[in-house]
């Protein structure tokens, strides 16, 4: 079951870092078309609105694969200089604590999706339902969880630790 989780937690986190690295892709491509657009008066409706929902995408999306890569800040001076034992349980705390933030945040952002919809909140210019991005960026978090669920299975089997490999 463990492998299984981690499993997951790996597939989904890439799969998702392509999604956003894709949407990263064509958002540049929809800025280069709208300045070249606006250079001969033919500006790209809707650009602002497509980018501001691509970012938030992007930013959600990469999240857990960034989580999952150590791609963050991170500052362990004194973490490093504990025993193992200390460290994992130092590290497992700070996971159990990402979890409920990240669940609460996704919780918090599929209610919010769920009541755009209701409301029919759409974009000014295109008429985008706003709750396909936060459905999307709440389902981002709740797998940001997972990802520090795996992190915790892989310390707690002592093949790798949050920050590189166990010394």
């Amino acid at each position: 079951m463990r492998r299984f989780i981690i499993s997951c937690s790996d597939r989904v986190s890439t799969w998702m870092e392509v999604v956003a690295g894709t949407a990263l892709t064509g958002v540049m491509l929809l800025i280069v078309a709208d300045i070249t657009g606006r250079a001969f008066g033919l500006p790209v409706p809707g650009a602002y609105e497509i980018v501001s929902l691509a970012g938030g995408l992007i930013i959600g999306l990469a999240l857990p694969a960034t989580s999952s890569a150590k791609g963050h800040v991170c500052t362990d001076i004194l973490i490093a200089r504990l025993s193992r034992t200390t460290r994992n349980v130092i590290m497992t705390g700070t996971r159990l604590i990402g979890i409920c933030l990240f669940l609460l945040a996704g919780f918090g952002m599929i209610w919010m999706s769920l009541r755009l919809k209701a409301a029919g909140e759409v974009t000014a210019v295109l008429s985008f339902p706003f709750y396909y991005a936060t459905f999307a960026i709440g389902g981002a978090f709740a797998i940001q969880a997972l990802v520090l669920f795996s992190e915790i299975l892989r310390m707690s089997r002592h093949d790798t630790q949050p920050g590189g490999p166990v010394r």
